[in-house]
């Protein structure tokens, strides 16, 4: 009879500023021995994981990995790991399989090469603090200008009147507060402060097809490049602006109106995809 092995696997994701892999156990496979080498190639080698895992196995780790991204942006990539090879029979651990599949493929070793950790997502939400990465965000600016060279009122009436038929007015611009842990996060405060969210782009799918955006286009294709941002009808895109020092700086940034825990918040963002030119020539107008 053909010995059966037991294989577990786990999703690494990668957070490259981090300098951490997030480990997400997505089960179990029983497959005759010598399978072995063909079911660990189409994984590892050849198809990736959309074709070597199922769709509902993919999206509950995704699911579960997403509130990171709120502290440790998006992963840059997605790779499967093997975390464990026993006899199905007994289950005991085949470390000499293990041991020649690290050194085959050297998944692990590679990240630990590079200085990475590799955790538990368990231990990762634990201490998430831990591995924020602290950021100089000022490549980040599509504007720094002196405050008197723009013309914010002219901005935010224009803004109002282009989004009208999507936007309650009241809601442009929106006071925002820095997180104390990052900062890319800002949270929505009933204060004045000196931080502010401006919506450029809105979801208009409850009454039309599309992202209406600030200068008036309407986006219709939504596989277009957004890069970073996720737009929904309960996330826009917009500029978090800051002023400091008599200076105004503009990022590009996600706004999100519904989290779990009940709090609104903006998320600077590295890349914007097509939004980026047409943010910053919408600004661009109103520079005197």
């Amino acid at each position: 009879m053909t010995k059966k092995l037991e294989i577990d696997y786990a999703f690494g994701y990668v957070y490259d500023k981090s300098k951490l892999v997030v480990m997400y156990p997505v089960g179990s496979n029983v497959i005759d021995e010598k399978e072995y080498e063909m079911e660990v190639e189409v994984a590892f080698l050849e198809d990736g994981i959309e074709a070597a895992f199922e769709e509902s196995d993919i999206k509950e780790a995704n699911d579960t990995i997403k509130p990171l991204e709120m502290f440790l942006m998006k992963p840059s990539k997605i790779i499967p790991f093997v975390t464990s090879i026993k006899n199905y029979e007994n289950k005991e651990e085949n470390e000499k399989l293990l041991k020649e599949f690290d050194e085959e493929y050297k998944v692990k070793e590679s990240y630990i090469n590079k200085g990475y950790e590799i955790r538990d997502v368990y231990y990762v939400f634990e201490n998430v603090v831990k591995y924020i990465p602290q950021e100089n965000l000022d490549t980040l600016n599509i504007l720094k200008i002196e405050k008197e060279k723009f013309n914010m009122d002219k901005f935010i009436e224009t803004t109002r009147n282009n989004l009208d038929e999507a936007i309650n007015s009241e809601l442009i611009p929106v006071n925002m507060e820095k997180s104390n842990l990052t900062n890319r996060l800002f949270l929505k405060t009933s204060k004045d402060t000196s931080a502010k969210y401006v919506v450029f782009g809105t979801d208009i799918s409850t009454y039309s097809e599309g992202i209406l955006c600030a200068n008036k286009e309407i986006i219709k294709d939504m596989d277009v490049d957004m890069g970073d941002l996720e737009i929904s009808n309960t996330k826009d895109v917009g500029y978090l602006i800051e002023e400091a020092d008599g200076y105004l700086t503009f990022k590009i940034s996600n706004y999100n109106s519904q989290t779990p825990n009940g709090n609104q918040l903006a998320q600077i963002v590295d890349y914007s995809g097509v939004f980026k030119k047409m943010m910053i020539d919408f600004i661009g107008q109103f520079i005197k």
